[in-house]
């Protein structure tokens, strides 16, 4: 599988990333490997809290929240997937997919990591792609906390009589958009959607890894992937993810903001499905967009150390 992997040099004096690299090798599916990046701060030996990003961000998008785990005696890891931040960056469209995502998330962080006992803190794709890595390791699994996502199904057994998915019409003419344009600068339109005024430190933090076109296969990619009609495959693997997620009683708790622009009600399509979400009222912060750890941190960070405490002392 041809890949390329950004130059060092892009991540120098990123505005408030000083962490330090990690790498693990995971299959690329044609008998190679890909390298995997993660961020590991806090003491080795303190309970994981994972983060997994979704599209088009990277793990510099958990910058300010890792720090405040890392301090209260949580091993913050929070992982670049494969084609973006810096992990490898398969150069073919066709590369990606869902299922691979998934495939690379487990076999780094239950094969290679070996993790156990570990909290997971998902947003947008990291919400698909971390539901279905957990559906099948539930008992390394401590809690969940998800982010202004959603987890779309339909049962495989049930006839498509409409192709196009209700309410998708917006997103399809964005897929068409991206489609054709291979010099997304998504760091552009992830500024225009933040509601807070984003410092150029930070645009430029969120474009670092993408010295040039070539780069943003992986980004471009995962908009192919969204579920806009009713024959995409991610809908019917992640029907099967939510049977065996009806089993996962750990605490999970939907952490959103109001005024998120792509899945304002996406805590519904796991509550009251999932067990350990029954426990736990949404906690939507006001003023934040679709990313709203750029918009509120403060308020995210502490209500995520809040549920963390709080599953350690329930």
């Amino acid at each position: 599988m041809e890949f390329l992997r950004t130059p060092d040099e892009c991540f120098e004096n990123l505005a408030d990333y000083p962490f330090a690299a990690n790498y693990v090798d995971v299959s690329d599916f044609e008998g190679s490997t890909l390298r995997l990046a993660y961020v590991d701060e806090g003491p080795r030996d303190g309970q994981p809290v994972v983060m997994i990003h979704g599209n088009p961000t990277w793990s510099y998008m958990w910058r300010k929240l890792i720090p405040v785990l890392a301090e209260n005696g949580y091993r913050a890891i929070a992982i670049d997937l494969i084609g973006m931040g810096r992990s490898d960056k398969p150069a073919r469209m066709r590369d990606y997919t869902i299922a691979r995502h998934e495939a690379w998330v487990k076999e780094a962080l239950f094969e290679k990591l070996d993790l156990e006992n570990a909290h997971f803190i998902l947003h947008d794709w990291g919400g698909i792609i971390g539901l279905r890595a957990i559906a099948d390791n539930q008992d390394r699994i401590a809690s969940v906390i998800m982010s202004n996502t959603g987890f779309p199904v339909r049962d495989p057994d049930e006839a498509i009589t409409q192709m196009a998915r209700k309410g998708a019409k917006m997103l399809r003419g964005f897929q068409l958009y991206i489609r054709f344009r291979k010099n997304w600068e998504h760091w552009k339109t992830l500024r225009k959607l933040v509601l807070s005024e984003m410092p150029d430190a930070d645009v430029a933090g969120f474009a670092a890894p993408y010295p040039d076109k070539r780069y943003l296969t992986g980004n471009r990619q995962f908009t192919q992937m969204l579920p806009t009609r009713n024959d995409n495959p991610i809908l019917t693997e992640n029907w099967q993810a939510l049977q065996r997620l009806k089993n996962l009683e750990k605490p999970f708790l939907n952490l959103f903001s109001d005024k998120d622009q792509v899945a304002p009600q996406g805590f519904n399509s796991v509550r009251p499905i999932i067990p350990g979400t029954r426990n736990h009222e949404p906690v939507i912060l006001k003023d934040g967009s679709h990313f709203l750890l750029e918009d509120v941190p403060q308020e995210y960070t502490a209500e995520a150390l809040n549920f963390l405490k709080s599953v350690e002392t329930g």
